[in-house]
């Protein structure tokens, strides 16, 4: 797993949480947040920004702030360009897809009998900051099919 701790500008929330699926620290701003702020964020937590803004970028670049430049607006494609910058894409549930909280497997039948529409051999995490359940359902099976095609391309 990269050390690398990211922040996504409001532009790149969806590519966020796939990589957050994906094992990594993606945290996103206040939705008020403005370029100065994003900077700022990103100097204090000490994170590589991530944006699809060009003249945010080449401020980063100026003052000497981490930043990736995604080029392209559709998901599948920005996942290729954090692929080529060095980013592993395979599924690694560590982080909560919305607010980025650690997740906690579940394996304590308590907590699954509060979920009935799971069943016991189904994995299940929940989010320790927000509460939030994830399960290995069939969403996740194509979720996981995608990274693995993305991750298996030639560079």
């Amino acid at each position: 797993m990269s050390d690398q701790r990211f922040l996504a500008d409001h532009m790149l929330i969806k590519l966020a949480k796939w990589l957050r699926m994906t094992g990594h620290d993606v945290s996103s701003p206040p939705q008020n947040a403005n370029d100065s702020d994003l900077i700022s964020m990103a100097c204090k937590e000490e994170r590589v920004l991530i944006t699809r803004d060009k003249d945010l970028a080449q401020r980063c670049e100026k003052l000497g702030v981490g930043c990736i430049f995604v080029k392209s607006s559709h998901l599948e494609d920005q996942l290729r360009e954090m692929k080529g910058n060095g980013l592993f894409l395979q599924m690694r549930p560590i982080s909560c897809t919305v607010c980025n909280g650690k997740l906690m497997k579940v394996t304590d039948e308590r907590h699954k009998k509060r979920y009935p529409f799971l069943n016991e051999d189904t994995a299940t995490w929940i989010c320790q900051r927000c509460g939030r359940v994830y399960w290995e359902g069939s969403h996740w099976k194509k979720i996981k099919e995608k990274l693995s095609e993305i991750d298996e391309e030639e560079s």
